[in-house]
Order: structure tokens, then sequence, then C-alpha cells
């Protein structure tokens, strides 16, 4: 699993959801809270899984991923509803969208670090 290539595809959510801002298009909420569902979540949620549940960063690992998609989630809710700045807002520097995609990527790289990836 090259984990590098996983977190940039997480990174794509954000192109994806100003996108729909953009075009005013609703998007599936499941989907956007479905943690397993994207390549890392797919791998965290099993191969990882099966591999590493002992290494210490990898429970927060799954932790911080989680609580990615959970804000991702909350964004595609305002895109919605129809809540277009409100959505965009959130995407923004600094906001707890950001702070968790930052939050994951240090999470994933001391995961890669500590299970020697």
């Amino acid at each position: 699993m090259d984990l590098e290539e996983a977190i940039a595809k997480d990174g794509e959510v954000r192109q994806k959801l100003l996108a729909a801002i953009d075009g005013k298009y609703q998007l599936d909420v499941k989907a956007a809270a479905k943690v397993d569902a994207c390549v890392l979540g797919n791998w965290l949620h099993g191969e990882g899984e099966r591999k590493f549940p002992f290494v210490k960063s990898f429970q927060p690992c799954v932790e911080a991923h989680d609580a990615f998609h959970a804000e991702v989630e909350k964004i595609v809710r305002q895109i919605n509803l129809g809540e277009y700045d409100q959505a965009k807002a959130m995407l923004a520097n600094g906001t707890p969208c950001t702070k968790a995609f930052i939050a994951m990527v240090g999470a994933v790289r001391q995961l890669k670090k500590d299970a020697k990836l």
C-alpha cells in the first residue's frame, strides 16, 4: 500500500466538494461518511487492521481518518442544504476540516514510520 498516494486521494475530496459547491449539485452523505470506502479507509479497515493492529500509532491513525470523514460529512450536509457559502467557508484554512486533514496526514505518516511501511 502506498500510503502517500492514499493521502493524496483523500486530499482530492476538497476539489470534489468545491466542484459540488460551484455546480450547486448534491452529494451522497452516506458515501462521504463511509470511512472504509476510500483507498486509505479500505486499507485501514482491511489489510492494515489485520497486519498492524498492535502498532501504537495504528488506532490514532484510524481515529484521525474517521474524524476527517466526519468533517467531510458535515460539509456535504451543508452543500445538500444549499448552504454553499457556509460549505465553502468550512473548507478554508484553519477550519475543523483542514485541521482534521492535517492531523490525518500526520497520523498516517507516523503509522508509516512505526510500521516501517
